[in-house]
């Protein structure tokens, strides 16, 4: 009888001391964010290599903790790869995480399988894209110079081609109003819109480094595939972004944050500190968009005479210089046309 109580004691013992003891939590390796870079095109292959150098040269500095970076770009018009950026004895490494073949005429749906399958192959707790290319603002491909010419009463033989508008010989290359050479590498704000949801992410930000992205239209397109938007009202430069600057302020706290706002600080002071450069940059944030279609409704449907009208010869163009307007002219025509904005 005694020996029976003596072992249930023990049992007691050992089931208190079990109880009594909580489990050790396990480490979370989820990486905190995904930095996907999207290098569309050829044209500024130069500039790219540029920026990836840069981008690994603020890498060197050990600065992204259990972040990714990884960046996919085109080696040829029809053959693009991602790779992977860490740091790994005392360096950034790289190596290859897949390779692409592009469609003949990129779409929504390819655009949606490459994205998906960045995001499938780097889990983690959050995504950003990062798009380097050139860029056309709101305006559909298909809607040619042609169209705005003739709203201008322009011959056909008079529009110059984008090159010819946005890289005069002897200027400094900028990221133009217009596309790449070849038809992979466009896409509309709407198909990247429709691309990223069916990622089934919403991206912590999207930085448009290319031209004229920082309109509301395209921003409203995009208002729910990221939280917050970079972009600019005007060209950027050729080289784009100062990477090996903004690149801690995207990995802040060992790539656990990002303070945006810097980005905007460092693209300025950058671009400041260069003469003959320019360099104009806005932030966005996409949980305000609703609230300004609301308040643009209101606007519009107050009394129209209160609006103060206007005529194409009235309006500055861009640059002062008639030409420079051939595609920047519908957006003034379209929303007076359509009632969506006015003056």
């Amino acid at each position: 009888m005694k020996q029976l109580i003596k072992n249930l004691a023990l049992l007691i013992v050992i089931c208190m001391t079990f109880v009594g003891c909580e489990p050790k939590s396990r480490e979370d390796n989820t990486p905190p964010q995904t930095i996907i870079f999207y290098m569309a095109g050829t044209h500024l292959g130069g500039y790219f290599r540029t920026n990836r150098e840069a981008i690994k040269s603020a890498l060197n500095q050990n600065i992204q903790g259990k972040s990714r970076v990884v960046i996919f770009y085109q080696n040829t018009k029809s053959e693009a790869e991602l790779k992977e950026y860490y740091f790994q004895d005392g360096l950034c490494q790289e190596k290859v995480l897949a390779t692409y073949t592009l469609p003949a005429q990129m779409n929504a749906t390819d655009m949606g399988y490459i994205l998906s399958d960045i995001v499938g192959r780097t889990p983690s707790k959050s995504h950003s894209l990062i798009i380097g290319s050139h860029g056309r603002g709101w305006i559909p491909f298909g809607a040619e110079p042609e169209s705005s010419a003739a709203h201008l009463g322009m011959k056909k033989a008079d529009v110059l081609t984008h090159e010819e508008l946005w890289e005069p010989k002897g200027d400094i290359v900028t990221r133009y109003l217009g596309e790449d050479t070849c038809p992979q590498n466009r896409f509309d704000v709407t198909d990247l819109a429709e691309a990223i949801a069916s990622t089934g992410v919403k991206m912590e930000y999207i930085l448009f480094d290319a031209c004229f992205m920082a309109n509301v239209e395209s921003i409203y397109d995009l208002r729910n595939s990221a939280k917050y938007i970079i972009g600019s009202p005007c060209e950027i430069m050729g080289a784009g972004f100062p990477y090996a600057n903004i690149m801690p302020e995207l990995l802040k706290g060992n790539g656990i944050s990002y303070d945006l706002e810097a980005v905007c600080r460092k693209f300025n002071e950058d671009y400041a500190a260069n003469p003959g450069y320019s360099g104009t940059i806005a932030l966005f944030d996409c949980a305000q968009l609703d609230g300004l279609a609301q308040a643009m409704k209101r606007v519009n449907s107050a009394n129209k005479k209160d609006y103060i009208t206007f005529t194409s010869m009235t309006v500055d163009e861009f640059n002062g210089r008639n030409e420079d307007l051939v595609e920047s002219y519908d957006i003034i025509y379209i929303g007076s046309e359509q009632g969506d904005f006015y003056v």
